[in-house]
């Protein structure tokens, strides 16, 4: 072979490379566009309609909040009846689409169980929790009443239980005849008969007290702490001394209050229900307190309790600065000044007025393994 066959006979191979190169990536492009279409018009209000035919599947749907509301935005059928993509949208879509052509083509509409399947247990099974939270990301809105502040918190602490629906069955297709029928065990311990209390407790002396925390029906006690002086710290050859107990040295304190027991999830929640709407008070307004400048609780993530159980046990996973927020607005709605205690007041009141390693009778040298100690 001759150079110009040759080169001929290359040029001849680069073209044909490079027309099925284009080729390839025409076809390509022509299927992805193709495939994008035929997934929008199969996901428009009109085609699920094709196939859905149950009882008044639109109507309900127009009446519904999710099409009759104030703010004029229309949620469609796949916002809530398929995940939100990158969430297995395709895969959801084409199982959802092959399961509805069957029950079109080979049921009959009279044999289904209409009632069925508007209960929630079965609509959990087709609306998708990851849709509701991609449109509603807030839970707790300035404009959430107290309620729903209390439902919000209950869900985010993560009971699995529940979902959306719970609450919000027929926000998608309205029922005339719905009730909403909520459980109102979630946030503070309350009973049928409990008072809420109007004013906080009036203190006139230097004694013991039950605080009564306005708008609610907690209470929690103070104990009033004589002042006095004594060794804080721990002498260098305690056992067990940590580094951080020395050098001991002799404190002065003013008499004060301390609460007997540590913060309890109800009188936690207590804030939280106030001011769990971005830190906005709902509700009335306490007297006397014309000014709001109390940020709000931030809502939590997961199980602030880390399952050990809320009412009457002590409040935990707080950060020092949401504690510190609690005393300010326990110190606004009370009209008392609250706050934390100092390392030394919070010595002095475990103490008890003893010097020994523990205010209870017992000895370190006398500690089991496990860390229960004997006399």
């Amino acid at each position: 072979m001759n150079l110009r066959n040759w080169c001929k006979k290359g040029f001849a191979k680069g073209n044909a490379k490079k027309w099925i190169f284009i080729l390839g990536i025409t076809t390509g492009l022509v299927l992805l566009v193709s495939f994008n279409g035929v997934m929008d018009y199969t996901s428009t209000n009109e085609f699920c309609m094709v196939c859905h035919f149950h009882p008044h599947a639109e109507q309900s749907w127009r009446l519904s909040t999710h099409h009759n509301n104030s703010s004029g935005n229309i949620t469609d059928c796949v916002e809530c009846h398929l995940p939100p993509k990158g969430h297995g949208y395709v895969f959801a879509k084409a199982k959802t689409g092959l399961k509805d052509a069957y029950g079109y083509l080979f049921k009959d509409s009279a044999d289904i169980d209409w009632d069925a399947k508007s209960q929630v247990d079965y609509a959990k099974k087709i609306v998708y929790e990851e849709s509701c939270l991609k449109c509603h990301e807030n839970l707790f809105p300035v404009t959430l009443s107290v309620d729903g502040s209390n439902a919000h918190l209950f869900y985010v602490n993560g009971n699995d239980d529940q979902s959306c629906l719970n609450c919000h069955l027929n926000v998608g297709h309205y029922d005339r005849n719905a009730i909403h029928d909520h459980d109102p065990s979630f946030g503070v311990t309350v009973t049928g008969e409990e008072i809420i209390y109007a004013e906080a407790t009036k203190v006139e002396s230097f004694e013991s007290f039950t605080e009564q925390i306005p708008g609610s029906g907690v209470t929690f006690d103070m104990v009033a702490i004589p002042g006095g002086t004594f060794k804080m710290g721990s002498p260098g050859d305690e056992l067990f001394r940590e580094e951080d107990e020395g050098p001991q040295r002799q404190v002065t304190l003013s008499p004060f209050w301390m609460a007997k027991v540590e913060v309890t999830w109800d009188e936690y929640l207590a804030f939280f229900r106030a001011t769990g709407s971005q830190g906005r008070t709902e509700g009335k307004v306490v007297a006397n307190q014309d000014v709001d400048a109390i940020s709000g609780a931030t809502p939590p993530w997961g199980a602030p309790d880390q399952g050990w159980g809320k009412g009457q046990r002590p409040a935990i996973t707080m950060s020092w600065h949401a504690a510190t927020v609690y005393c300010q607005w326990l110190s606004q709605v009370t009209g008392k000044k609250y706050r934390l205690p100092t390392e030394a007041e919070w010595e002095y009141a475990a103490r008890g007025g003893t010097e020994t390693p523990y205010f209870f009778e017992a000895d370190p040298k006398k500690a089991s393994n496990d860390g229960f100690l004997k006399k």
